[in-house]
């Protein structure tokens, strides 16, 4: 089977009750085939180049290539 893959960044923001991010495209994204293969986060460094926390996802979806 051949494969076709999309990928979508999701930045993290802080609140009050903490991090969120808008994944609202997922159920869209769903319906047309598409399914989570992986995710990798997104780290952000401090000013002396040391990780300092996650601020989002770079997110990997696959579905079936058509044909």
């Amino acid at each position: 089977m051949k494969w076709e893959y999309r990928d979508h960044m999701v930045m993290f923001k802080e609140t009050q009750d903490g991090l969120i991010s808008n994944l609202e495209f997922l159920g869209a994204w769903g319906a047309e085939g598409w399914e989570l293969a992986n995710s990798v986060p997104l780290i952000a460094p401090n000013r002396d180049g040391v990780a300092y926390g996650t601020v989002g996802a770079l997110l990997i979806f696959k579905r079936p290539l058509a044909g």
